[in-house]
């Protein structure tokens, strides 16, 4: 299972606790909760904290969308809480329940599908106010048109009060199209954010559905269902932008591995019994002068994922074509034995180009000069330095001292080879 696999899976499973205690509630009216002021004040406060923290960070990682969407999450949870303070009617606040669960889904498409901008610009401000549309359209129709603005949403003009009580019929519609939203957009920095969304969709839906069938039925424990629900969404949420702000500090945005940073604080880490391997691409200049930068580019990112494949989680980009590796658990040999591996397994690789060469659509192969064909499949190999820290060597820099010298003499003997300096 990938680590996107699996997060999603803990995210569903978070997300649909607050809905099976609402369906046990549900099925057993007669049950009730004890009172806790104590736990309950610190319960009701939770997700206002929580929320109000995704906010910020949203702000500080330049994520405009999710700072609204954030900040939305954060009124509605008042409101559910104290509908009363606004709306005087049941009828107003059950519409206001109903739009809430219908049009916020589809407003996160809008919110989300428009690129990244500022936080204060036109940009901005244009996706703000079409977010707010979906809102302003339902409730000019319930206000003016009522009987459409229920044919709409329940696919009937006259509902009767069994289905006022629930979530309308459009919300499962709005939130399809999310879901498609979430699985299709092309920014991959934003999509991780939007899977956990997604699964929040599920508690916050069981908040709304909680307010509607208490104003129609005058169901209890509300206020407990709300709570707990809330609770999951913010928890989810919070995780997820906990760990876009993690990878924004210690993951390498070109290659997805981890950083030099990161690399440092592991190093700090080590005890003796560990060994490290400094790994460089053969002849990168010259394949960046013969296919360009974003060739280049591309190669790093295959060399990267290929070295992760091989070794997990223990490479490391250490600066521009060169990579660490660190081995904490396994004895030098083994160590060797790894890296010799992932080294001839990557030999038997073809790099596919991607570009054509800006001159008569060829680009020259980087090791012959001779003319190659757009698309050819090229041979990329790397050389590999490794040392242990043993008895002789304390510390990891003298490690990776010791390591480069081995790089050193593995590209002096030609290249394409593990050279182990223990």
């Amino acid at each position: 299972m990938s680590g996107k696999t699996k997060w999603l899976a803990i995210y569903l499973g978070v997300g649909f606790i607050p809905v099976f205690i609402w369906l046990y509630f549900f099925l057993n009216p007669a049950i009730s909760i004890p009172p806790l002021p104590a736990v309950h004040d610190f319960l009701i406060f939770a997700p206002y904290i929580g929320l109000g923290l995704i906010t910020l960070l949203g702000w500080q990682i330049n994520q405009t969308r999710i700072f609204w969407s954030a900040v939305f999450l954060f009124a509605f949870y008042w409101f559910l809480l104290n509908p009363g303070a606004i709306l005087h009617t049941p009828w107003m606040r059950m519409a206001a329940f109903q739009i809430i669960g219908t049009a916020f889904p589809l407003a996160l498409c809008v919110l989300f599908l428009i690129k990244e901008s500022r936080l204060w610009s036109d940009k901005s401000l244009a996706r703000l106010l079409l977010f707010l549309f979906p809102f302003v359209l339902f409730l000019c129709m319930a206000k003016w048109t009522p009987d459409v603005f229920y044919k709409i949403l329940y696919w009937n003009p006259s509902p009767t009060a069994a289905d006022l009580s629930r979530l309308p019929n459009l919300t499962g519609f709005t939130l399809f199209v999310f879901l498609l939203v979430v699985f299709f957009i092309p920014d991959l920095k934003i999509q991780p954010f939007l899977v956990s969304l997604a699964a929040a969709l599920a508690p916050f839906l069981v908040a709304v559905q909680t307010s509607l069938g208490a104003v129609q039925t005058g169901t209890g424990l509300t206020e407990f269902n709300i709570i707990v629900s809330y609770t999951a969404l913010t928890a989810i949420l919070l995780h997820s932008i906990l760990h876009m702000y993690w990878k924004k500090v210690y993951v390498d945005i070109l290659t997805g591995v981890p950083n030099r940073q990161a690399l440092d604080e592991r190093l700090h880490t080590l005890t003796r019994n560990f060994s490290l391997a400094m790994v460089d691409i053969d002849h990168f200049k010259k394949f960046n002068d013969s296919f360009g930068h974003a060739e280049g580019d591309n190669a790093l990112r295959m060399v990267a994922q290929h070295l992760e494949e091989h070794l997990g989680f223990r490479v490391y980009r250490y600066g521009g074509e060169e990579f660490c590796v660190v081995f904490e658990e396994e004895d030098f040999p083994k160590a060797v034995e790894m890296m010799d591996k992932a080294r001839a397994s990557l030999e038997t690789r073809k790099f596919r180009l991607r570009r054509q060469k800006r001159q008569k659509g060829e680009v020259a192969d980087f090791f012959t000069r001779k003319p190659t064909p757009p698309g050819k499949g090229v041979t990329i190999t790397i050389s590999v330095g490794v040392a242990s820290a043993g008895k002789k060597l304390g510390t990891y820099e003298e490690v990776i001292k010791q390591a480069d010298q081995a790089l050193y003499q593995a590209k002096d003997k030609g290249r394409n080879r593990v050279v182990a300096n223990k």
